[in-house]
């Protein structure tokens, strides 16, 4: 009897030990790195209405943000919401329907730059349609296209440079090249150093690699 609860107990290890092996396998880049993921951004939307010009993005970050090299457990959600092309004082009231929810704010004037800003304790989910009104003008959001997304380009620039420390993986637009593709940006921060690697969203071909 002994024998066979031991033969047992051994079988039932070696089949917990391949399904976590398997649910290993079927884990995403991102989900494993989630715990050195200082800021996930992959959302990038812009649209515009009657000379507004609205851009906006979106993600996950640790909180309180700080590339130290150690990344916080905590977590939060975030929208950031630029809008330029119009004036109305130092601030502006808004209103930003995400997902179907309507979400009230007021946006603030830079202090450096043309136009204003807000943040929101949320982000749009994949899918979401996104609505911002702006002294009575509606401008409809629309993403900005992406071939390839966050988990190629964290998978490729793991490849290509150290990948120790916090992660920022972020989708932004390419405001330098003339076809105005937008890239994935992917760096990595640690105590003893720094990578940073640039990724085409069109084309999945890695740009520029920085290391120090």
């Amino acid at each position: 009897m002994a024998k066979h609860i031991a033969i047992f107990f051994i079988t039932a290890l070696i089949a917990a030990a391949a399904l976590a092996g398997v649910s290993a396998c079927a884990s995403t880049e991102i989900e494993k790195c989630a715990s050195r993921m200082a800021d996930y951004r992959p959302v990038l939307m812009t649209g515009s209405a009657d000379g507004m010009h609205v851009r906006l993005i979106g993600g996950v970050r640790e909180d309180p943000y700080s590339l130290d090299g150690s990344c916080s457990d905590v977590k939060t959600d975030y929208t950031v919401i630029t809008v330029t092309g119009t004036d109305g004082g130092e601030e502006m009231p808004a209103c930003a329907v995400i997902g179907g929810t309507e979400h009230s704010f007021t946006l603030v004037r830079h202090p450096f730059r043309d136009g204003y800003s807000a943040e929101l304790p949320v982000r749009p989910a994949e899918g979401d349609s996104v609505e911002l009104t702006v002294s009575g003008v509606r401008a409809e959001l629309s993403s900005v296209s992406a071939s390839v997304d966050g988990e190629y380009a964290l998978t490729l620039a793991r490849e290509l440079v150290d990948d120790d420390g916090e992660i920022v993986l972020r989708l932004t637009e390419n405001s330098v090249a003339e076809n105005g593709d937008a890239y994935w940006y992917v760096s990595f921060t640690s105590a003893d150093g720094f990578s940073a690697v640039l990724i085409n969203a069109q084309t999945g071909e890695a740009g520029a690699v920085r290391t120090r």
